[in-house]
């Protein structure tokens, strides 16, 4: 990881004249380059060099020639030698194994007792966990003898006798041994032994044997133990402790003075996340858990430091790198790229290896370990074969062997090899000069590249080389980077391992784990912008086994049909549409991986309903009555396919029993040919386009009105008036208040005409006796009038003129005029003008007829005519429309009623019911001019040979 790794560049430096600028060739550190102070030699140049080297790692530990590791094979450890100068061991984890006779020594009177120590590790170890007399494991009492019957005599007499030194800084093993009875007697021994003798910081043990015949027939027997060995530092603790963590114990390695002494030289960032890596468990297939690296095994010093840490690296699968003074480590874990990098950033030409060499290149891979579970002998761990990648080669069986000599787990040597087997095969091998962006990223880091003409698209590349250079010839300054491939599918696992008695186990054939599980098909389906729903399949399931799965293949197909449809998909759901509403249909799936591999296909059936869902209840429904008919207003539903609404009709508060009587595709229904006086109940449902349903409204009522409603009235009487004759009715008494304005009623009590101003009834001619006639001048003098009855007779008829009355003397009330005196011929055209009639107190009624018209199915029929207003006011329209033909159920017709290019009212029809009597009617405002009355019949689907009849009621109401 980039952030634990630290990268390496000339930026982490303060000046550059300090920043190490040369190159270090990884082979420097390999086998023969480490002569005598080599270590010395190697860190001193590395020092200069500002990138990053590959030092050790599980590839080359591959890739290479295969090194002697019989020092770390059970066959080199299970002995015990004797040496003058034996080579000292380091021990990590948990191993068994002899050591160095550094001291043997009979004694007794004839020589019954053979006393040995046996040197096992050059450091101070943990513990001693086990010993073993030849392959026999054996159990020690309290004082260290050696219990069971095979090591003590007939009489019970234990005849060996163990005791363990583990290296501590407080131990002393003179004083220790020479205080046991029957103890060594330290033959030529120098003057200072018994005090320096001490085995401070050398782990061994002490071997007693007593003379039997019978327990010693063999003569003497081999004796190894099982320990746990070196003790190391945490950095992420910051403690010393026993610990088999593989990056731990590199890391101890790379300190110690017997290793390379670089105590100053880590990056204990890095190597605290590799321990990480090493931390972390991994679930077995026969159960339980273990951790993903870790070391138990031996360094035997007399190996070149190149050769211990190549051996250390199969343990973690990890690279080793050294760079700008610092060591550090990448256990073999999967990480996502730190960089992309486009041609943008490209400087040079490309170098692309696509594959390795024939001598680089195995589809097998075998070797040994040593055996925890059969007390850590050397064995065979189960070879890993790929059918795939030998297929691949032509055929041709290329394997190798790799030795875990750190490895003592049969499962973790399985996984070690796989994976190794699997990162070989990551062959592509890239190299480029970059920009300066390349300054981000270092050795062991994952970098993405995009490149078309490669067909990358964000390919992975782990960085396994990188240079810093200038370029004089272009005076610039460029990072050169080697890149090797990797991805994630090479460090999955899966939990596969195999029982280490087959001993043949081969990787999962590529084409297998394809099944395609828990197919299921489930309605789907969309609303359009006009209402209509478009049926669709919702496939899911569950993704398959198989790693290398590119993508899903899906094939469908009404089941009565021939020929599939196919599409494909990465992912485990897909939608489909359109399909037919109730018709089944087959569809399948099938997984396919990147190699072209087909899996099976899963089938599953399916029938679509279309839609099923009911739009919303309409709201604000209101209900209001007149003259035989009854408006219903309401909120059409929000629902994006609703059609129209369904009005249904009860004499009583209840939907059931109502009567559907009529439709609208609008928000009002005029319900008409009621009686006077009479209350209806309405109901209503929402209707979407295919037809669903939704429940009954909560009921309104209306009551129609009696015939002297105000509407009824003012149209009767503006008839009279049309006629010249306006309505005065006799009365006995005055009424409380009058209906509408200048109503006027004859007082027969008194003979008076009095007339209702608005607010009280006034006389329209003054009382009796209260006559003043002293405004006349002229001819006519008050005493020339007689009974204040000027007769008709005695005026010469049209005699009298304007000019001949004075201003005062204008009849200002039509109590004033006899009935029916004045007449249309006595006003002159246009004297009589807005400002002398009230609002709304003009209505004009009008008719148009229009008969025996011809419709045609799939045509539309506008049926119009025109008014003039003379004034300002509204246009009310009662259009009675008789449809005439055959109709079925399946028929639908669709009326609408227009007002100067406005519809005011609508109704979409299905069934027979469109057949006879529709009756559309509403009102508009509208201002003088000519206006048009539009009835439109549209929509007509299946009527046997349409007519209709249309009777139009113009009300034109001034104001």
């Amino acid at each position: 990881m980039k952030d634990s790794l630290e990268p390496f560049n000339v930026m982490r430096h303060k000046r550059w004249d300090v920043a190490p600028r040369v190159e270090v060739l990884a082979t420097y550190f390999f086998p023969g380059a480490m002569a005598a102070g080599g270590t010395a030699a190697f860190l001193a140049y590395a020092a200069t060099y500002i990138g990053v080297t590959l030092v050790a790692s599980w590839a080359m530990s591959a890739l290479m020639p295969r090194p002697n590791f019989g020092a770390g094979s059970s066959q080199g450890l299970l002995v015990n030698t004797r040496d003058a100068t034996g080579v000292q061991d380091v021990v990590y984890g948990e191993i068994r194994k002899g050591g160095v006779i550094t001291y043997m020594e009979a004694t007794g009177t004839n020589n019954e007792y053979l006393h040995m120590i046996v040197t096992v590790a050059g450091h101070e170890i943990n513990s001693f966990e086990q010993f073993f007399i030849n392959d026999d494991a054996v159990t020690l009492d309290s004082d260290g003898f050696v219990t069971g019957s095979d090591y003590a005599d007939a009489d019970g007499n234990k005849k060996i006798l163990i005791k363990e030194f583990t290296g501590a800084s407080n131990q002393n093993v003179y004083t220790t041994l020479a205080a046991l009875t029957d103890g060594p007697n330290w033959a030529n021994k120098q003057t200072g032994d018994d005090t320096n003798f001490r085995g401070q910081g050398i782990a061994c043990f002490y071997v007693r044997m007593a003379y039997d015949q019978n327990v010693f027939a063999q003569g003497v027997p081999l004796f190894t133990t099982r320990i746990k060995g070196k003790k190391v530092f945490d950095p992420r603790s910051s403690a010393t402790a026993f610990s088999s963590n593989a990056a731990l114990c590199v890391r101890d390695y790379l300190i110690s003075k017997y290793g390379l002494d670089s105590s100053g030289d880590i990056n204990e960032t890095a190597f605290s996340t590799a321990a990480n890596v090493c931390d972390e468990t991994v679930s077995l297939s026969a159960g339980g858990t273990e951790k993903r690296y870790e070391s138990h095994g031996v360094i035997r010093l007399d190996r070149s430091p190149g050769d211990i840490l190549a051996d250390l690296m199969t343990s973690c699968q990890g690279s080793l790198f050294w760079g700008q003074g610092k060591w550090h480590l990448k256990a073999g874990d999967y990480n996502a790229s730190v960089e992309t990098f486009t041609l943008d950033d490209f400087r040079g030409p490309i170098t692309l290896d696509t594959k390795h060499s024939r001598r680089n290149n195995f589809n097998v891979v075998r070797g040994t370990f040593n055996d925890a579970s059969h007390d850590y002998i050397s064995a065979d761990y189960p070879e890993i074969r790929s059918t795939t990648f030998i297929s691949d080669d032509n055929n041709i069986e290329s394997a190798i062997d790799l030795p875990l000599p750190f490895t003592t787990s049969k499962t973790m040597a399985q996984r070690l090899a796989k994976m190794t087997l699997f990162r070989s095969r990551e062959q592509l091998t890239l190299s480029a000069d970059f920009s300066l962006r390349a300054f981000d990223v270092e050795v062991g880091d994952v970098v993405a590249i995009t490149n078309s003409r490669y067909g990358f698209s964000a390919k992975e590349f782990e960085v396994v080389g990188w240079r810093f250079f200038n370029d004089g010839e272009n005076a610039s300054q460029k990072i050169n980077l080697t890149l090797r491939e990797t991805s994630s599918a090479a460090f999955n696992w899966n939990a596969e391992e195999t029982d280490f008695t087959n001993n043949n186990s081969t990787l999962p054939n590529p084409g297998a784990g394809l099944t395609i599980s828990n197919l299921a098909a489930n309605g789907g389906g969309r609303t359009q912008g006009d209402g209509t729903f478009i049926n669709s399949v919702i496939l899911s399931w569950t993704a398959v086994a198989n790693v290398f799965v590119s993508h899903y293949e899906i094939q469908w197909k009404p089941t009565a049909d021939s020929n599939y449809n196919s599409t494909t998909t990465p992912e485990t759901s897909i939608e489909l549409s359109p399909l037919i509403d109730g018709t089944e249909y087959t569809l399948r799936v099938r997984a396919i991986t990147t190699d072209g591999r087909q899996g099976a296909f899963a089938s599953v059936t399916f029938t679509g309903g279309g839609d099923v869902t009911a739009p919303a209840l309409p709201t604000s429904i209101t209900a209001v009555g007149g003259f035989k008919y009854i408006d219903i207003k309401w909120t059409n539903p929000a629902d994006s396919d609703f059609n129209f609404v369904e009005v249904y009709e009860n004499a009583s508060n209840t939907s059931s029993g109502a009567s559907l009587v009529g439709t609208s595709s609008g928000s009002t229904f005029t319900r008409t040919n009621l009686g006077l006086n009479q209350e209806k109940h309405y109901f209503l449902k929402s209707v979407d386009f295919t037809g669903n349903k939704s429940a009954f409204t909560t009921g309104v009522s209306a009551t129609t009105t009696f015939l002297d409603d105000a509407d009824f009235s003012n149209g009767v009487r503006q008839i009279f008036i049309d006629a010249g004759k306006d309505i005065i009715e006799p009365v006995s008494s005055l009424p409380t208040s009058g209906s509408y304005t200048n109503q006027q009623v004859f007082l027969t009590t008194t003979g008076q005409l009095y007339y209702w101003n608005g607010s009280s009834w006034a006389n329209t001619v003054a009382s009796s006796g209260s006559v003043d006639f002293s405004q006349l001048t002229g001819t006519i003098g008050a005493a020339q009038i007689s009974g204040r009855v000027v007769a008709a007779d005695n005026i010469v008829a049209n005699s009298i003129d304007a000019g001949l009355l004075a201003a005062s003397g204008v009849i200002t009330s039509a109590a004033m005029i006899n009935d029916a005196v004045i007449e249309n011929a006595k006003i002159a055209n246009a004297a009589v003008d807005t400002l002398k009639v009230a609002g709304d107190s003009i209505t004009i009624s009008s008719t148009s007829s229009f008969a025996n018209t011809t419709l045609t199915n799939g045509q539309t029929t506008d049926l119009s005519t025109n008014v003039s207003m003379a004034y300002a006011g509204s246009i009310i329209v009662i259009a009675n429309l008789t449809i005439f033909g055959s109709a079925g159920s399946g028929d639908t017709a669709t009326y609408r009623l227009y007002i100067d290019g406005t519809q005011v009212s609508g109704v979409n029809i299905t069934g027979s019911i469109l057949l006879g009597l529709q009756t559309l009617s509403g009102g508009k405002s509208v201002s003088s001019g000519t206006r048009n009355i539009k009835v439109e019949i549209s929509g007509l689907s299946g009527i046997t040979t349409p007519t209709c009849e249309l009777e139009l009621t113009i009300l034109r109401r001034y104001r």
